[in-house]
Order: structure tokens, then sequence, then C-alpha cells
């Protein structure tokens, strides 16, 4: 049971870096916000505590940093439909954080968050790269792209383990990450992405360089890349490697 509001530290607010990309992409977030996959509505409590009207989604209502909103501002949401229980245009900025890399129907998630976003509003997505080096949830080498038992089995066998794995045995490890890499994540191209949005949303586009900017105090990838972002391909060679930032218009 959910009860009383509780920010998240600060090294994991997320309010000004969406104000920042969405100012930079010539969009402003509005009053009405909904977070997609919320947890235990820890930016909920963020975006409510700077003015927003903000409430969540998720399948469960937990979450395994800190911070949480009272229950009244989060509502269930039932796999594997990702139905929105909003009317048609209620929200001026949808957003997620570390949650498309779960959405195992992104075209249908994308459909819903097109409808309950307002025109002219805007959406913004922030999510792991399919090719990144460390897969985030398993910790496999590109766990994003090479799923097969055999490749999970050789990284468990050299005693690669997330936190909730410790002290299994390797073969265990393999089979339950071959099975999560099924039902738990799903990593579809850059181009797949773009293909499934563009007949739903007014723009459709990458922001990884504002993302960069706005994080770069936080985030040491980020202050590590910032001074080059000006480098022909490091924003695609970024996105490609590291953290996808989607940007979505709703239709006027």
């Amino acid at each position: 049971m959910i009860s009383g509001s509780v920010l998240p530290p600060l090294s994991q607010r997320v309010v000004a870096e969406f104000e920042h990309i969405a100012a930079s992409c010539g969009h402003t977030i509005g009053n009405d916000v909904l977070d997609f996959g919320a947890g235990a509505g820890r930016h909920v409590a963020e975006f409510r505590s700077a003015g927003y009207d903000a409430v969540g989604v998720d399948q469960q209502f937990t979450s395994h940093a800190e911070g949480q909103v009272e229950r009244a501002f989060l509502q269930l949401v039932e796999p594997p439909d990702y139905v929105l229980p909003f009317n048609g245009a209620s929200f001026d900025f949808v957003f997620s954080t570390s949650v498309m890399e779960h959405v195992l129907d992104p075209g249908r998630a994308l459909g819903e968050i097109a409808r309950v976003l307002r025109p002219g509003g805007c959406s913004i997505h922030v999510f792991p790269s399919r090719w990144r080096p460390i897969e985030p949830h398993m910790f496999t080498p590109f766990g994003g792209r090479f799923q097969s038992f055999c490749w999970m089995l050789l990284w468990a066998t050299l005693g690669v383990r997330n936190s909730f794995q410790q002290g299994l045995h390797a073969r265990e490890v393999a089979l339950r990450n071959t099975q999560f890499a099924k039902t738990g994540i799903s990593y579809p191209t850059a181009r797949e992405w773009r293909l499934r949005a563009q007949p739903l949303f007014r723009e459709v586009r990458w922001a990884e360089r504002p993302y960069l900017e706005a994080t770069q105090k936080i985030s040491r990838v980020s202050q590590t890349l910032h001074p080059l972002i000006g480098l022909p391909g490091l924003t695609c060679a970024y996105r490609a490697l590291h953290t996808r930032v989607l940007v979505l218009a709703g239709r006027a």
C-alpha cells in the first residue's frame, strides 16, 4: 500500500531534464502530465511538487529506486494491451524513463500514447539502446542484441550476475536471462521505432543532444561526451550504444 509522497534524490530527478529536452525541440510540457510506467510514482511526486498536475500508470506499483507518490495519483494498466484508463486527448505531456525497453508491443503502446495526447502535445521517452555494451537489467554484454541461451550461459559461467541472481548456478542464470529476454525486454531498432511512430504523430525525432546537455551535471557519461557533442556522428553513436531519447508531437 502506497501512502505519502516522497521525492527521489536530486541525482534521480527528471523535471528539469524533460523541460530542457522539450524546449530544445520547440515544445512546452503543459500542465497535465502522464508518467507512462511510473512504478511507485517517484517522478509523479516530483512533477506534482514542481506544480504540474501529474499522474502515473504501470502494471504494478513497485520501484527499485527511491521515491513514491500517493496511490490516488497512480492507475493500473493490464498487460498486454497497454490500454490507458483515460479519455482521449487528456494530457499535454506523456513521458517515460527506462520503460520502453520493457514494452513488448511498441506499436500498441505508441497508439495509446497518441490517443491520450492532446493536439500539439509532446511525448518524450528515454530508454537504453539496443547495442549498449552492458544490458542494464541482466548485465550481460550486448544482451539487448544477442539473446541465445549459449550467449547467456557464456557470461553467466564467467560470473556475470545482476543483484537478484547472486548465488545461482550459471545454467539457472542463463535460463532466467533467456526467458527474460523473451518476456521482459524488447529492443526494436531505431528505424522500427520511427516507422511505428510516424503514422501516429505529427513529429518523430531523436533528441540525444539536448539529453546530454541536460544530464551533464549528474551523469559521468554525459560529462565526458558533452565537450565532444559537436563531433560528426557522436549523437548517432550515443543513440546506438547507450541511450535513446524519442520525442513525439501530437497531431494538431
